[in-house]
């Protein structure tokens, strides 16, 4: 490579370098405010993670300021009271339109460690899917008890 190929690149590779640095283009990172909902009743979620970045919990209740990537989100969480840890089973994908102008996070967690992202610009609300979970649970689990307790 001549001496004049070098350094015609050499500004084009530092602007990339940067770029990626800056938060510029595909590794951009965005700063949230995130929380996340959990609708097994059978425990709380604790230490919910996206990508290694800890979010906000409690139901919608506590917030965080977390830093959010774009792609292939990798969620995880373990259980209050025992020592299991859970991991997302599908896979769930931002892009730049769902979370541009967006100040809010939340990250859904379903019974079945099934998994959600909502994005928003005032505190996120449960699903509507987590709320449905929840009934069918507490039903569930109150006919359970009426059996038990009727033989």
């Amino acid at each position: 490579m001549s001496k004049l190929t070098k350094m015609m690149l050499l500004p084009v590779s530092l602007t990339l370098g940067l770029a990626g640095c800056m938060g510029i283009g595909p590794n951009k990172t965005y700063v949230l405010t995130t929380t996340s909902f959990n609708y097994a009743p059978n425990y709380q979620a604790y230490m919910v993670m996206m990508n290694g970045e800890e979010m906000g919990g409690g139901f919608g209740g506590a917030t965080k300021r977390s830093g959010v990537i774009l792609g292939q989100q990798n969620i995880t969480w373990g259980e209050g009271n025992s020592d299991r840890k859970h991991k997302a089973i599908n896979v769930v994908n931002l892009t730049k339109e769902d979370l541009k102008n967006k100040r809010y996070l939340a990250v859904h967690l379903y019974p079945d460690d099934s998994v959600e992202i909502t994005t928003s610009n005032d505190l996120p609300d449960p699903t509507q899917k987590g709320l449905d979970w929840m009934k069918h649970l507490r039903e569930q689990n109150k006919q359970l008890l009426n059996k038990k307790y009727k033989k």
